[in-house]
């Protein structure tokens, strides 16, 4: 077996992927200090198992990750891979090639592998037990390890021996077996405390079950005695029923014959009344009637005085028409008048009317002559106007010429000025263009130096946020142990609970009273004496010692609810139990003054424990004459003071009772109910204390993470600005390119505008030009224009004179336009009047006639009243001579209502002394029904009776039952029967199966705990063995290696003596190691007085004289020889080669002579800060190196 490779990554210095490849013989591994060459034993011993990170050269776990540096990020884990070769199986893993890989990452989790596959840490230092290879083993001896050798304590120095000798996997046999055998002695002590607990329970319960075997029998004789005596009840029950059924069958007969007869005399008596009601009726209706033709003779009355007075009011409208009819004539009269004056009027508007007709004629005519002269005239104006337009219009077009020429001209100019501020303006806008880049191009710098200053700062927080992350794990860890303990505790309170539930250790009569307490079948139970005291820790066992069997005492409201709860236990067959009511247990206090000063007296029972006022004389009766002494002696002494007057209790539960006797032993401390409800409130409370500090952790976790959380936060943030900077950046490098187009685009615009200027000054001549000659036409058309307008000036004065006697006549002629159409309005307005006069006139006419025929109608309804009032004066006779007949009738009806009403109360009174007759055979029937019904009950009562205690109908029952020769014997042995029942007490009938339970638990367990100790001594034995064979395996390699360092350091020190010595050598596999060395030349009277480098060379010898009893496969040496002259490595490096046969070593040195003994170099350079490269060089490239070691 030897080692193959090393493979690195994310382990400390070595970042990337590094692999280290070993050959036989010797490796050195050099390198200028801080180059990271120990990083490689570093990772040697960790990929082994190593957990401390002391031993790491770090503070913490975390710090074998590459953590980064100014080109690398930091890497997100760690893995180092060590590749053996097994060819020869001495790893005991069916491989030829073994790698064991350790990987751990940033968040903390870690895992081993072996060939690939996932495993544990203990199966790692399995592998490499007892080959001289592992953390604990000789195979890696760091810097400062060898001076441990000499250095150290004695016993500290018996590891490397021990893994040499191969002591250590039997230790680690050893302390198996110890451990196997610990749990064996507590499995032992549970088991002893379990079969204590179970043999108090057994004889008890053996005897109950005897007792409720009894019992089956009795209740079995028993149950077959009453059934067959019911079932014998029940045929009597039927017989007297069938009995009592044909009583009352004839008494209903008799009642059913008497009640027909009462049937059809009622039915008469119900046929009379009503005929006398329908009399009755009949009279009422003719009442009714006689009423009605008397209210139809004054009804008539009332009419004849209505139709009187309609005759007056008709003769009073006659009289107002013919009033109306007079007043029209008048009317008339006025109206004809007033019509001839307005035909007068008509005539005299119609002459007016003409002769304004004849003066509108003569000014129209006039008005016609001065149109057509003023035509004449408007022509002659319209064309002088026509020849002023046309110069007028030549003007304007001039003008316009000109005002154009003008425009040009201001134009040009306006423009050449414009294209003058323009170029001054384009000239700023460009030195300000110039401005602004150099001004961007500042920023652009500011911006990167506030980017690359970001990112260090970002580096900076990451590197925080990883210390933040080792913080939370740790808490996350504390916050674990403390949940698993609390789990722990929680798993343990819910088993107590779980038996306090199910009143683990009560009898059954108790559980079974608190069962119908939960479900409300009984009242009045306060609990069991144990649930309602209670006790510290310290008292507990004295306590329980003190009640025994009272613990169980059921403590109830009163005397009836003790007598409910016996009543229950005793239908239900569930045992026997001891009530303690309230109001009649008052306990006394035993009341001694002298007896508190006396020694070993810790106090009375009742005083020891915790209970509610209204159980005091519970408490009392229990413990008030029980004395609680410090141990047994004192009770005895006290006991003997006081003349054994009262039961003493001891603290660890001794008894002296009242009396003299002793009671006493072993006492469990772990199976009482009070010591149970005592860990209940100890583990609450240790529950609580966790549960606060599980919240602690909790809060230091959530605090952490809430501080990750942010940081994780601000890291972002600050890559959010650092995005926003690399923004601004690209922005700004934009904005410089957009800057520098605008000021190449300013040279473009200058250059443009000059061509410009030149086009625009040839344009402003030109102008000036054209509009002298178009000012000099303008005159010319101007002169013309002027003769025109006086030409003009004439015309339109004779135009004026025309027009102004136009408007005279004009005048004229519509005031009498007017005054025509005004006549006209008048003669119509006297033609409508006219007309309307005419028609009211005719209308007055027609009027009168109309009064007249109304007045001939109004005769005519006088006419038809009078024919009414004769008509109704002869229907009044009739209705009087109706009423008279109507009043014989009714007496005819009152007659014959009272012939059948006095029938009626005849027939009533001759049923009197039927029904008297029927109210007795009723009675007669009740009283039968009732004995029916009575015996029924009965019959039912025994039925149900059957079903409730024995769970029999009564077709099974019959069948069950035997027959009975004698009611009153048989009755007399069922009543004997039950008294030896009674007798027997309570009856636990679920101890049967109870004692077959707890039999087969208790011999289960027997058999287990024979099995353990059986295994108890096994393990004693094979500890034994264990320790022989490791005196002997340690002594004789401790020997070997003995002789071998003496040898060794001989040769080394180049004469002297070296000696291992045990300090103990009774005691060797727990003494220590002391070295004895005596260097050539010198008297040694301790280590201390070497030199540094004879101390270093003394712990190679004694390292070269283990390797040579127990060659390791391989051997990392990191700078063991550093401390020694050139001679001395000399001497090392030369002893190491002729090791080689039998072990592989990779040394990490300094020096050459080790590095002249060397087949391969390594050398580890660090050109990079904070990152080791290796570099590799056989044997025959070592002569490139000076003379000299390395620095």
């Amino acid at each position: 077996m030897y080692l193959r490779g090393l493979e690195l990554q994310g382990f400390k210095s070595f970042p990337d992927k590094t692999v280290l490849t070993f050959g036989k013989g010797i490796t050195a591994v050099v390198g200028p200090n801080g180059s990271g060459k120990s990083n490689i034993s570093d990772a040697m011993r960790w990929v082994m198992g190593e957990q401390s990170s002391k031993a790491l050269r770090g503070e913490k776990m975390a710090g074998v990750i590459f953590h980064g540096c100014a080109t690398r990020k930091e890497s997100p884990f760690a893995q180092v891979t060590l590749t053996i070769d097994n060819e020869d199986g001495a790893l005991g893993v069916d491989s030829e090639m073994v790698s064991v890989t350790r990987k751990l990452y940033k968040n903390g989790d870690s895992e081993y592998l072996i060939n690939g596959s996932p495993v544990r840490l203990k199966d790692v230092n399995e592998l490499f037990m007892d080959t001289g290879l592992g953390k604990d083993g000789y195979s890696i001896v760091g810097q400062g390890r060898i001076a441990d050798i000499v250095n150290g304590k004695g016993s500290d120095r018996r590891e490397i021996f021990e893994e040499a000798a191969g002591v250590a996997k039997f230790r680690y046999k050893k302390q198996e077996a110890e451990r196997k055998l610990i749990d064996a002695e507590d499995n032992i002590s549970r088991l002893n405390d379990i079969i204590a607990e179970l043999e108090a329970r057994i004889g008890p319960l053996e005897k109950q079950c005897e007792k409720a075997k009894k019992f089956k029998v009795l209740d079995d004789e028993k149950t077959t005695l009453e059934v067959s005596v019911w079932v014998t009840k029940l045929e009597q029950y039927r017989t007297k029923l069938a009995e009592n059924e044909e009583r009352i069958a004839l008494l209903k007969e008799q009642y059913e014959t008497l009640s027909a007869e009462l049937a059809e005399a009622e039915a008469q008596i119900e046929k009379d009344l009503r005929s006398s009601a329908e009399c009755a009726a009949d009279a009422d209706d003719i009442s009714e009637k006689i009423h009605e033709a008397e209210l139809s003779a004054r009804g008539g009355e009332a009419d004849i005085a209505v139709c009187e007075n309609d005759i007056a009011h008709i003769e009073e409208n006659i009289s107002r028409l013919k009033e109306q009819i007079e007043n029209s004539r008048a009317d008339k009269y006025f109206l004809e008048s007033e019509l001839k004056q307005r035909r007068e009027e008509l005539d005299s508007l119609g002459k007016k009317q003409t002769e304004a007709a004849e003066a509108v004629a003569e000014k129209e005519k006039e008005f016609d002559r001065l149109l057509t002269e003023a035509d004449e005239s408007d022509k002659a104006v319209s064309e002088v106007n026509s020849a002023i337009s046309a110069a007028y219009l030549e003007k304007s077009r001039l003008s316009f010429t000109a005002e154009s020429l003008k425009n040009t001209i201001q134009e040009t100019a306006e423009r050449l000025a414009e294209l003058a501020e323009d170029n001054a303006e384009t000239v700023r806008n460009k030195e300000l263009a110039d401005k602004e880049l150099a001004k961007l191009r500042k920023q652009h710098t500011e911006k990167q130096d506030a980017k690359n200053e970001k990112e260090n700062v970002l580096g900076g927080m990451t590197k925080l946020l990883d210390k933040r992350k080792e913080k939370l794990d740790t808490a996350v860890s504390t916050f674990a142990q403390a949940d698993s303990r609390l789990t722990e505790i929680n798993s343990r309170l819910n088993i107590l609970k779980d038996l306090e539930r199910s009143m683990e250790g009560f009898g059954y009569a108790v559980k079974h009273i608190m069962n119908a307490v939960k479900q409300g079948r009984i009242s009045g139970v306060c609990g069991t004496v144990a649930q309602l005291v209670g006790v510290k820790s310290e008292y507990s066992v004295a306590v329980e010692t003190a009640l025994g069997g009272a613990l169980q005492n059921i403590v109830v409201e009163n005397e009836d609810s003790a007598k409910r709860g016996i009543r229950l236990l005793k239908e239900s067959k569930a045992g026997r139990a001891t009530f303690l009511p309230i109001t009649s247990v008052k306990g006394t206090r035993l009341e001694n003054d002298r007896l508190e000063n006396e020694d070993g007296f810790v106090a009375l029972g009742c005083d020891i424990v915790t209970y509610d006022k209204k159980y005091e004389g519970i408490v009392r009766s229990l413990l008030g004459r029980i004395c609680i002494a410090e141990d047994i002696d004192s009770a005895s002494r006290i006991a003997k003071a006081y003349g054994y007057k009262f039961r003493i209790v001891t603290l660890d539960g001794q008894v002296v009772n009242a009396g003299g006797s002793y009671t006493g032993g072993s006492v469990s401390k772990s199976t009482g109910i009070l010591t149970r409800k005592n860990e209940i409130n100890d583990l609450e409370s240790k529950r609580g204390k966790l549960e606060a500090e599980r919240s602690a952790a909790a809060e230091e976790k959530e605090k952490l993470t809430n501080e990750v959380h942010k940081m994780a936060a601000d890291i972002e943030g600050a890559k959010e600005q650092l995005t926003v900077l690399n923004g601004d950046c690209i922005r700004i490098e934009a904005e410089i390119k957009r800057v520098s187009g605008l000021a190449e685009s300013y040279e473009k615009i200058l250059s443009d505008s000059g061509e410009e200027e030149k086009k625009l000054r040839e344009k402003g001549e030109q102008a000036d030009k054209e509009l002298d000659k178009t000012l000099k036409d303008t005159a010319e058309v101007d002169k013309k224009i002027f003769e025109k307008e006086a030409e003009l000036a004439g015309s339109q004065e004779e135009q004026e004179k025309l027009k102004s006697r136009r408007n005279e006549i004009s005048g004229e002629l519509s005031e009498l336009r007017v005054k025509g159409a005004e006549l006209s309005k008048d003669i119509e307005t006297c033609k409508e009047s006219i007309a309307s006069l005419e028609k009211t006139i005719t209308d007055r006419d027609s009027d009168g006639g109309k009064l007249a025929l109304e007045i001939e109608s109004e005769k005519e309804k006088i006419k038809g009243k009078n024919t009414d009032i004769e008509a109704i004066k002869q229907k009044i006779k009739d209705s009087e001579a109706l009423a008279v007949k109507l009043k014989d009738d009714m007496e005819e009806a009152r007659r014959k209502q009272r012939e059948y009403s006095d029938s009626a109360e005849k027939l009533r009174s001759s049923q009197k002394n039927k029904l008297e007759e029927k109210e007795t055979l009723a009675a007669q029937l009740s009283r039968g029904e009732e004995r029916k019904n009575a015996i029924t009950a009965d019959f039912d009562k025994l039925v149900n009776k059957l079903w409730d205690e024995y769970e029999l109908t009564r077709s099974t029952a019959a069948e069950k039952a035997q027959p009975v020769e004698d009611m009153t014997e048989a009755e007399k042995h069922l009543t004997e029967l039950k008294n030896k029942i009674r007798a027997l007490g309570s009856v636990n009938l679920g101890a049967i199966e109870e004692y077959a339970e707890v039999r087969e638990r208790y011999d289960f367990l027997s058999a287990q705990l024979n099995d353990v100790n059986v295994s108890k001594e096994e393990l004693c034995k094979m500890i034994e063995e264990l320790t022989e064979k490791m005196k002997s395996v340690f002594m004789q390699s401790f020997e070997t290696i003995n002789r071998n360092f003496s040898s060794i350091f001989k040769e080394l020190f180049g004469g002297g003596n070296g000696e291992l010595i045990l300090t103990d050598p009774e005691n060797v596999l727990e003494c220590g190691i002391e070295i004895s060395v005596q260097p050539p030349g010198k008297v040694i009277t301790s280590l201390m007085s070497l030199s540094g480098g004879e101390q270093s060379l003394a712990a190679v010898a004694i390292y070269f004289a283990i390797l040579k009893y127990s060659p390791a496969p391989f051997c990392l040496l990191d700078e063991i020889e550093a401390a020694l002259d050139d001679v001395n490595v000399t001497r090392y490096a030369q002893y190491l080669h002729r090791l080689t046969d039998k072990t592989q070593f990779i040394t990490i040195t300094h020096r050459r002579g080790t590095m002249e003994e060397a087949d391969v170099l390594y050398g580890v350079t660090m050109q990079e800060k904070g990152i080791s490269k290796l570099l590799k060089m056989n044997a025959g490239q070592t002569s490139i190196l000076g003379s000299g070691d390395i620095e």
